[in-house]
């Protein structure tokens, strides 16, 4: 592979080149905000895309935001092509018009939807005897994603989410398609309806038809990002790979434990709390006697003393006192009420399942908490359930139960009737202890 990945390379020089589909509205990744801007150990995931494909061997990187992230990708590649994508209904076949211009050249097609390692898109751009190659998951189970027909060494169908009994194989589409000549991409493009937001795999369906594009098997890890609680497969994954270290400008007490974790300037952890397998990002707080567990603390967050957090990711300035924080993802600016907490198991120990769109959907996992999205507020001793989303900007009022979603803005408190009287007791006096 390696050197057929070369010989590419050599041929295409400085015009191997990806365009970056960066405009989506991560509808399903709610309440967690643009899914390119999630943060993985003080990174984001769009960061870390980028990386990926330098690594591989990309020369050139066009990216195609929307109105609403284009500032802060041009803020992050100031050096680089940032295109708008104007109509979002138009999905993916809009984000490759708005490129056309720069689509003269062998390109890679690539989005933040599914986080794969370098050696799986070197694999992609070195295929070769094809007019184009698509990188294939092979799946088990099923996975609502477009599956590849294959045949006679070449692809010649993408079905998009059939019914799990009529899958055309097992191997579902990833969005790292290589393009030798893209212009023939563009050409299908221009004919195809745009009704469904199908343009795209239906350009592609009839390109199949006419020229050889072949399948090429992920070899490696697939990381899919579409609901919030893949962000803790991220984190996971993040977590497992880092190297522990603990910087010198980190305050660290005596008496607090730190084992196999990533510890950045400015980050405080204080006497009695316990860090292990995790990302304590800067200016962060861990407080005595916490526990904190294969989680990721980003950072100006504060772990309050007596927290225990598993699993889970806190967000940048998020506070939390006295709370348990379990599988959970917790964006920026949120605050937990003493005594609140993530319940991440269901009584029945059976898969927890989140409303998405009206639509229950199962996470794969028995232990999911909460995604609570920015600027909310829990009140004290309130118990958020398995597979609950809090939205943005939410309040939960003290002692309240949630187990449903909450949209953007909710207000949930419950009405406690308080019968006052007159007391006609008199507490006893404590002479001596009880028996």
């Amino acid at each position: 592979m390696d050197a057929e990945f070369t010989q590419n390379l050599l041929k295409f020089g400085s015009l191997m080149q990806a365009l970056l589909l960066a405009a989506g509205r991560s509808r399903r990744f709610q309440p967690l905000g643009d899914k390119n801007f999630f943060s993985v150990g003080g990174k984001f995931l769009i960061e870390h895309s980028v990386a990926n494909l330098k690594k591989a061997g990309v020369k050139k990187i066009i990216f195609v935001a929307n109105a609403g992230n284009e500032k802060s990708i041009r803020g992050l590649f100031p050096k680089d092509e940032v295109l708008v994508q104007k109509n979002l209904d138009e999905g993916m076949a809009g984000a490759v018009l708005a490129a056309k211009k720069f689509l003269a050249a062998p390109t890679l097609i690539a989005s933040t939807n599914d986080f794969v390692e370098a050696a799986a898109i070197k694999k992609v751009l070195a295929a070769k005897s094809c007019d184009g190659s698509i990188l294939a998951q092979r799946v088990e189970k099923y996975f609502p994603g477009g599956y590849l027909k294959i045949g006679k060494g070449k692809i010649f169908n993408i079905v998009e989410k059939p019914h799990p009994d009529k899958t055309p194989s097992r191997l579902i589409n990833l969005v790292f398609h290589f393009f030798r000549d893209p212009k023939t991409l563009l050409a299908e493009l221009t004919k195809t309806s745009n009704k469904n937001d199908d343009g795209y795999e239906l350009a592609l369906a009839s390109l199949f038809k006419k020229q050889k594009f072949v399948a090429v098997e992920n070899p490696g890890k697939w990381l899919p990002l579409k609901f919030p609680w893949h962000a803790l497969d991220l984190v996971a994954d993040f977590l497992s790979t880092q190297k522990s270290k603990i910087s010198a400008k980190a305050k660290i007490a005596k008496t607090a434990v730190v084992e196999n974790s990533l510890v950045e300037a400015g980050a405080r952890i204080l006497d009695f709390a316990i860090v292990r397998n995790s990302y304590i990002a800067e200016d962060a707080l861990v407080g005595s006697h916490s526990l904190v567990r294969d989680s990721q603390i980003l950072a100006n967050a504060v772990v309050g003393s007596h927290s225990e957090v598993a699993r889970s990711s806190l967000g940048e300035n998020s506070w939390l006192h006295r709370n348990y924080i379990g599988d959970s993802v917790i964006t920026e600016n949120v605050s937990f009420g003493s005594g609140a907490v993530c319940a991440n198991l269901r009584l029945d120990e059976e898969e927890v399942c989140v409303e998405i769109e009206d639509r229950k959907t199962g996470t794969g996992r028995n232990k999911f908490g909460c995604a609570i999205g920015a600027d909310s507020r829990i009140g004290v001793n309130s118990s958020i359930m398995p597979g609950v989303l809090v939205g943005r900007g939410c309040f939960v009022g003290s002692g309240v139960v949630v187990s449903k979603n909450l949209k953007t803005g909710s207000f949930l408190d419950t009405s406690c009737k308080n019968d006052i009287s007159e007391n006609k007791k008199s507490a006893p006096e404590r002479g001596k202890a009880l028996n």
